[in-house]
């Protein structure tokens, strides 16, 4: 079988640190395109610019400060975003436990943020005399790096936590003799923890396959035949040549252009090819 270093690259050159890269990158691009993430990240803005650290009460109006944090913020929070994806995702692949790989990235990341503070702070102060000096820089690495260290790990925790109460639930109670919650197939261990285990569907991409969970999709180099075959502990099947389908996420059936179409619990609308609709339709009992 394949290297479960090569697992997640994104082209034929599958060097370990650039599928690493390539995940973390599509991940992040995930989770900045969720509204949620910015609705917390302007929470935190709004209360930085009430409070106003770092002189900036003193010297900035009130719209100046949203705008100065808002500046500020951002780029720190989606500095510290990618740089947890990428240490958990590297962390996985050397089998690193997920709480070191979390405090990892915020070291990392403290630099960076440590540094747009002081900048800022620069900014704020006009750069007054001793500006440059030791001192001030190691006072905001020192207030910096227990935060970034904190928050790393707890937004870690957070979502492994949500994976359990996810893979703990039944997500239909309607499903057809569900697989017990400790059934991990071989597929499911490949796929990044962040993901957890919960497969709503599985997608056929040239020499690739593009599993779905509710938490995300990643790619793996397999073909989609061997995966069906790892995937067979599941209540799932195949009903088109490009897909797989856990019929425990069927949320509806519709009738499509070309025969009917399976739409999941995410929203995926997926053909049943012609081959496969009677072995679909003796498992789902239409």
């Amino acid at each position: 079988m394949t290297d479960p270093k090569s697992l997640f690259a994104n082209a034929p050159d599958n060097s370990a640190n650039d599928s690493a890269l390539s995940f973390a990158l599509r991940q992040l691009q995930r989770t900045l395109s969720r509204p949620m993430y910015w609705v917390i990240v302007g929470a935190v803005i709004f209360m930085a610019a009430l409070a106003g650290p770092y002189f900036t009460l003193e010297r900035m109006t009130f719209p100046e400060r949203v705008v100065f944090w808002g500046a500020t913020l951002v780029v720190s929070a989606v500095t510290m975003t990618f740089l947890n994806i990428f240490a958990a995702e590297l962390g996985r692949r050397a089998g690193v436990h997920w709480s070191i790989a979390a405090a990892l990235a915020g070291a990392v990341g403290t630099l960076p943020v440590a540094g747009s503070l002081y900048l800022a702070q620069g900014l704020v102060t006009g750069f007054a005399p001793g500006w440059t000096s030791w001192a001030p820089l190691s006072a905001v690495l020192i207030s910096v790096a227990p935060s970034a260290l904190a928050v790393s790990v707890f937004v870690e925790l957070v979502l492994r936590l949500q994976q359990g109460d996810t893979s703990a639930s039944s997500p239909s109670a309607e499903s057809v003799e569900p697989v017990p919650a400790l059934t991990i197939t071989p597929f499911q261990k490949k796929l990044p923890a962040h993901l957890g285990h919960d497969i709503v569907a599985v997608r056929a991409q040239d020499h690739y396959v593009e599993a779905f969970t509710p938490q995300g999709s990643a790619m793996v180099l397999m073909r989609l035949s061997d995966a069906e075959e790892q995937l067979a502990p599941l209540n799932g099947l195949r009903v088109h040549r490009s897909w797989w389908v856990n019929l425990s996420h069927i949320a509806r059936m519709e009738r499509g252009a070309n025969g009917p179409e399976i739409v999941t619990t995410l929203d995926q609308r997926i053909p049943v090819g012609r081959s496969y609709r009677a072995k679909f339709d003796d498992m789902v009992g239409d």
